[in-house]
């Protein structure tokens, strides 16, 4: 996949992380819930090659009452989910209990900020009963057991309103449309009608009329409702996995005889051992040693690896750090190239942040690792950090003088590099003038009067590219695009 795949793939997961994000708030604030991601990743839009075949299970739990929830975000509101005839790919599959929750969001990705709005909780069996008004959408191959949608119809005025009557027999619902009203009705296409109650007011947007039933309660049934302990003795992976992971935020002691017999027990699925390595790890260095020897040994296959490292991305110890940067500064050619990039990553983005670890890595020979490792760069750099690509802009390497150049220059840290580019050497000096003239005129025009001339007039060519309308975002390259369209016979 190309950067412009992974830009577009990335913003299609965006919308999920923003869905994600919004319904955890809703269901921790306003029904009592603690929720946490109980598919990794879930709240997390990064784009990763390998794929990890991980257990098919929702996206959220609540680690006191134990239920879980699969988030939706929309670009229209709707209930819809992928569904297939192949075993294991049907949509009430992927470990959904009956009383499980679909949460769906309607998610505006243009909106500054993005915008999420009219969430909507309806259990697995309130889409089980409803299954007969459900429909099929288009196939997305021809072949027999190839993915498709199942949609369950509902209606969502885009006005606001108050429903002022229902008439169950006929199926229909009166709401009011500015000083009027007007009448919906579903007729025979509902095998149920169901609708908000009389009197009840309504945004633009928000379901008024369903096929199925709304869930009748979301809140948390609370501490203690969840036989936790008693699960992970369970034969059942889907049970099993789950109170697993929740170890790890329920208090992993109590257990730990348990889990470590989960871990050394090679019969066991290798995510099964995995996670319980990870429920483990924040309080025992021998279950990190575990996870850098799934991460780095040679009979690990690919998707192991990164499992591995992003279980250490989410422990918050010194140990967990060292395994990640051993990980990424691996020379070992059985580690991938985007396992030593994932552990980076975390190092930036994980539990444990590590910005001076991260400095030995953004001029790793590798791009991938090194354009990892600058990514997640913090903002607020420790002044040791800042020591150092000072002086990288006062060598002969002109990597790392590009590097640290670009890293200052993204920090608008420009009284720094104005005053680097007066006794840097020649070559540096150029790439220093490069990142001022990445920089706004504001930040920079009052420190030039004691550069020479050709420095000045250097920046200043620079900043006209701004000035020149064709080069803006949404004119740049449009003149080529277009001469690709004079073609006439």
């Amino acid at each position: 996949m190309g950067f412009k795949e992974d830009a577009d793939f990335a913003r299609f997961l965006s919308m999920g992380v923003y869905a994600a994000d919004a319904i955890t708030q809703d269901l921790e604030r306003n029904h009592g819930h603690r929720i946490i991601e109980l598919e990794r990743y879930a709240k997390a839009n990064k784009v990763w090659q390998t794929k990890v075949k991980r257990m098919r299970l929702p996206d959220l739990m609540c680690v006191s009452c134990g239920r879980r929830f699969e988030s939706k975000g929309k670009t229209k509101l709707e209930i819809k989910l992928s569904d297939s005839t192949l075993p294991g790919r049907s949509w009430r599959d992927g470990g959904m209990r009956l009383d499980d929750i679909f949460a769906f969001a309607r998610v505006d990705m243009k909106a500054s900020p993005v915008s999420v709005s009219n969430l909507v909780y309806v259990t697995r069996q309130s889409l089980e009963d409803a299954l007969g008004s459900s429909k099929e959408g288009n196939r997305k191959s021809v072949s027999e057991g190839s993915e498709m949608d199942r949609r369950w119809p509902m209606w969502t005025p885009a006005y606001a309103g108050e429903v002022v009557a229902v008439d169950d027999g006929l199926r229909k619902v009166r709401v009011t449309k500015g000083t009027g009203t007007y009448l919906y009705g579903s007729g025979s296409r509902w095998a149920a009608f169901h609708t908000l109650a009389v009197g009840t007011a309504f945004e633009a947007g928000q379901p008024v009329a369903f096929c199925f039933r709304m869930a009748d309660s979301v809140a948390c049934a609370g501490d203690g409702s969840w036989s936790w302990q008693q699960d992970l003795l369970s034969t059942d992976e889907d049970i099993r996995f789950p109170a697993i992971k929740a170890a790890r935020f329920l208090g992993a002691e109590p257990v730990e005889d348990i889990l470590i017999g989960i871990a050394d027990d090679e019969s066991n699925d290798w995510r099964l051992r995995l996670e319980a390595h990870a429920s483990l790890a924040p309080t025992r260095p021998a279950s990190v040693a575990a996870l850098l020897v799934l991460a780095e040994c040679a009979g690990s296959t690919d998707e192991v690896r990164m499992e591995a490292v992003f279980s250490l991305s989410e422990i918050d110890t010194e140990e967990a750090a060292e395994a990640l940067h051993s990980v990424a500064s691996s020379i070992e050619p059985a580690v991938p190239e985007e396992v030593r990039a994932a552990a980076a990553w975390g190092l930036g983005t994980g539990a444990r942040k590590a910005p001076a670890k991260l400095m030995r890595l953004v001029n790793d020979p590798s791009r991938l690792i090194a354009t990892h490792a600058a990514a997640v760069m913090p903002s607020d750099l420790p002044q040791e950090c800042l020591d150092e690509l000072l002086n990288w802009l006062h060598t002969d390497d002109l990597r790392r003088a590009a590097t640290a150049a670009h890293l200052l220059a993204e920090r608008d840290l420009v009284a720094e590099l104005v005053n680097a580019l007066q006794t840097a050497p020649e070559d540096v000096r150029k790439l220093i003038v490069l990142a001022l003239g990445d920089t706004s005129r504001e930040a920079v025009a009052g420190l030039l009067s004691g550069l020479d001339p050709e420095s000045r007039a250097g920046i200043y060519t620079l900043w006209a590219k701004n000035d020149d309308w064709l080069r803006q975002p949404d004119t740049d390259g449009i003149l080529e695009a277009l001469k690709l369209q004079t073609l006439r016979r």
